[in-house]
This record gives structure tokens, sequence and C-alpha cells, in this order.
């Protein structure tokens, strides 16, 4: 297939699609309770992994890599909401990790480092997407397949599990133990980048 078929194709615009609207749903999490961002993840997930199998399979043109967009800072926010958003329920027994104990079989993993990896991942994506140059989207395509299978998948697949457990197995999603929370106190949100850039927009509205 020529390069502007495979970019343009209805399974790799899908993919963007729901990789844009993924990654706009954890920069905006802070708007849901933990339970409704549980029934959203137990919906969103199982589809970013199967529309990720159907993206069509590609070889790179450039030998450098390409521009990486997500900031160090960009990545903590996402993480530090999502850890805030599930408290206590942020934490669950992995399974499939290398780093599981060799004695106990356990390995404790974080929903919110796995979130911000996947988002990581898919908003360079996109981002490298939404610049048009059919070469830089090939290669953005490339990449993400590959880091699909060889990284943010089994992430995204375990996930699954985790969310699955979250909303079928009776937990209590209603008394969340915020991290770093005193009672009656409220989270400091002026560091959350979606925020100031939420506040960029509504000065220059101002304006």
């Amino acid at each position: 297939m020529e390069i502007k078929d495979v970019v343009y194709s209805r399974n790799a615009v899908e993919f963007v699609t729901v990789a844009k609207e993924f990654c706009a749903f954890l920069e905006g999490c802070e708007k849901h309770t933990a339970k409704s961002f549980v029934v959203a993840c137990n919906k969103v997930l199982p589809l970013l992994y199967y529309k990720a199998t159907l993206l069509p399979e590609t070889e790179p043109v450039y030998d450098e890599t390409n521009e990486q967009f997500v900031t160090e800072s960009d990545y903590s926010t996402i993480e530090n909401k999502v850890e805030y958003l599930l408290g206590q329920h942020n934490q669950y027994v992995e399974v499939n990790d290398p780093r599981v104990d060799e004695l106990t079989g356990l390995y404790t993993a974080s929903i919110a480092e796995y979130l911000a990896d996947i988002y990581q991942d898919l908003k360079n994506f996109v981002l490298r997407y939404q610049v048009g140059n059919t070469y830089v989207m090939n290669d953005a395509l490339w990449e993400c397949i590959n880091s699909f299978k060889d990284f943010w998948g089994i992430r995204l697949a375990n996930l699954i599990r985790a969310f699955h457990i979250l909303a079928h197995q009776n937990i209590d999603l209603d008394n969340i133990k915020h991290p770093d929370q005193s009672e009656g106190s409220e989270r400091d949100t002026s560091d959350w980048f979606v925020t100031r850039r939420q506040q960029d927009m509504d000065h220059n509205e101002l304006m």
C-alpha cells in the first residue's frame, strides 16, 4: 500500500479518533467521581485495545526518532490525577509483570502509572498525526504499533482486568481515601497542566 493509503486508512483514522478521545478523557478525569471513572474506563479501554489490533502494518521512512510532545510534567499530572481519583483502589496485584516477586508471585502495580504510560505514547502519536505530513504520520503509526506490541499493549490488557474487578466485584467506590489530603481540605489543582491551559484560554477570551 502507498503511505497515504496507510495513514488515511479507515482503521488508522478510527484509532486516531479513539486515542484522541482517550487522552482528552484522562486530561479531564478530575470531573469524574471514582465510580463514573471506573465505568468509563471499563468501556473505553477494551475499545482502545481492539482498535489498536486493527492498525495497518507499515515501515518507517525516517531514520531519526519522532518528536516528543508530552513532557515529564504532563505525565506526572495525569498520574497524579488518576491516583488522587482512585485513592486506595489505585494499587492492584499484577500477574503479568517481569517484576513479579519470585517468592510470592505477586507484584503491586499502579493504575495511575499504567494509564500515564499509555497516555504518553498515545498523546505523542495523536499530536504527530495532527502535523499533517504523510511521512511523519506514517512513522508515528509505525512507532505506535511497535510500542503497542512491546510496551503499552500489555499494560492496557492488564488495566482491562483491573477495571473489570473494580467495576464488577462489589468494591465500594463511594468512600475514597485520597492521598495527601487531610479531612476537610481541598486538593490544589493549580499545577495541573490542563487546568493551566483552561485558565489561559479563559484569560484570552476576556482580552
